[in-house]
């Protein structure tokens, strides 16, 4: 009999990461879909369901939402797992993108979920394809060693840790094994919408790339993990000229300025970062560009977030955040 390939991903990363393993009570990001599902029956094997909750986010994007909800809930009950859902509400303003702010909010309901329920960690059910498809994703975007990290194995957000157990599996052989154990699962529909380009992504350019490299999960895995790596050493640069740059209530722009315009890039991404903000190229050159203007006399600065602004307050750089624009119910 097969074997569910997410226990053994999920035992593999336990003794990794034994602070997650060894946690009393333990989230798990619940879809209802395969990915999910499986994750759901391996972490249900190897802790028991009274140490586990699923946490099931419904964003209303779609009508089958309530249809998601209950086979989530039903599918709990039926194997003695503690359930907790949320219903958020999405506002996106022109400009922003509806994937972004829908993972946004995801993270927000899953965390508050986990601190309702006294979750520590919360398990999280992408895979092997989700995270090359996050790397393709970033190369055809023109991302940098950040964004080519694509996704991490662990994550603080919202003061919440997040753990993503099966990044050494693939799509396939969870169904598979889903399959096999006659076990149901929800299938979302914009999984293979070709409005999507993560959706194309997977549905068209992955088979060629399987074929030219059979080992392309571990092969671009570990393309990820190395610019993890050069990302943690930019990122611990950057910090440094933070601190550098720190005054009471912002960023010193003289001092800003002698970073130089390219680690300037870099230490303006994550000071807003850290403010919650999040900046792409071109927000992060104009932003760069008004910065080192101020050397050449320029008075105003000033640019427009999602979530507040970036302005000059005598010769400080400060953010002023607003309240986001999406509520939840």
């Amino acid at each position: 009999m097969l074997s569910n390939p997410a226990l053994s991903a999920l035992q593999r990363f336990a003794a990794q990461h034994p602070d997650i393993a060894q946690a009393e009570r333990i989230g798990l990001a619940f879809s209802g879909g395969a990915d999910s599902t499986a994750l759901l029956l391996a972490a249900l094997s190897f802790w028991g369901g009274q140490r586990l909750c699923a946490l099931h986010v419904n964003h209303g994007l779609q009508a089958s939402a309530p249809e998601f909800a209950a086979h989530c809930a039903r599918f709990c009950s039926a194997r003695g797992v503690p359930y907790a859902a949320l219903q958020v509400q999405i506002g996106v303003a022109r400009g922003q993108s509806m994937e972004e702010q829908a993972r946004h909010a995801r993270y927000l309901a899953l965390a508050d979920l986990a601190r309702q329920q006294g979750c520590s960690a919360v398990l999280l059910a992408q895979h092997g394809d989700d995270q090359v498809e996050s790397l393709l994703l970033a190369l055809l975007r023109g991302a940098g060693p950040r964004g080519l990290a694509a996704m991490p194995a662990r994550l603080q957000r919202h003061a919440v840790l997040f753990a993503r157990p099966l990044l050494e599996c693939g799509s396939a052989e969870l169904r598979s094994w889903l399959s096999a154990q006659g076990v149901a699962f929800m299938r979302d529909p914009m999984n293979t919408d070709p409005a999507f380009r993560r959706s194309r992504i997977r549905a068209e350019l992955l088979p060629v790339i399987a074929q030219l490299e059979p080992a392309y999960r571990q092969t671009l895995g570990r393309s990820a993990t190395l610019c993890a790596a050069a990302d943690r050493q930019l990122q611990s640069r950057a910090a440094e000229e933070i601190r550098r740059c720190a005054q009471p209530g912002g960023l010193d722009l003289g001092a800003l300025r002698a970073t130089g315009a390219v680690r300037l890039s870099e230490v303006l991404r994550l000071w807003l970062r850290l403010h919650g903000q999040r900046l792409d190229r071109a927000r992060t050159e104009e932003l760069v560009r008004q910065v080192l203007r101020t050397g050449q006399g320029a008075q105003r600065l000033q640019l427009q977030l999602p979530h507040g602004a970036v302005r000059r307050q005598g010769g400080l750089l400060v953010f002023e955040p607003k309240q986001a624009s999406g509520t939840r119910t």
